[in-house]
């Protein structure tokens, strides 16, 4: 992960409680050599950024939102504490190649977002924050 981000994501496994969530949160295929981003479908990604003034965080912060809750009322509100603390383990096992269940999107990533021509396609897409860009992953 770039150095620009890790002390955010750091910070909030200050709890070890949101150690699970973070990791959940993190882009899909994180690896080395490869760039940050999340796997989402074009459904997801287009309600990300229609959201992205409601979901948008202050300054340096960065908001983690659940993407089958995007839309509804409270889904990007609250802090990272409040979405651990009050709700139930989730122990769904998520496929590999599935869309990502959580992203962590910084103010910048939203207002890229909203630059962004989301293709309308069958599949996921991968939404790469940093780069500003959104490509076909099949």
């Amino acid at each position: 992960m770039p150095a620009s981000r890790a002390p955010r994501i750091v910070q909030a496994l200050a709890c070890p409680a949101l150690a699970c969530l973070a990791l959940v949160a993190m882009p899909a295929r994180l690896a080395a050599d490869e760039p940050v981003f999340f796997l989402l479908t074009a459904q997801n990604l287009s309600c990300l950024k229609s959201h992205a003034q409601d979901y948008a965080p202050q300054g340096d912060e960065t908001s983690f939102i659940t993407v089958a809750d995007c839309g509804s009322e409270g889904a990007g509100t609250g802090s990272l504490l409040d979405q651990v603390l009050n709700s139930a383990p989730d122990m769904t096992i998520v496929a590999e190649d599935g869309p990502d269940p959580v992203v962590a999107l910084t103010a910048e990533d939203f207002a890229c977002l909203e630059r962004l021509d989301i293709p309308e396609q069958e599949g996921l897409l991968a939404f790469f924050p940093e780069a500003c860009n959104v490509e076909p992953r099949n």
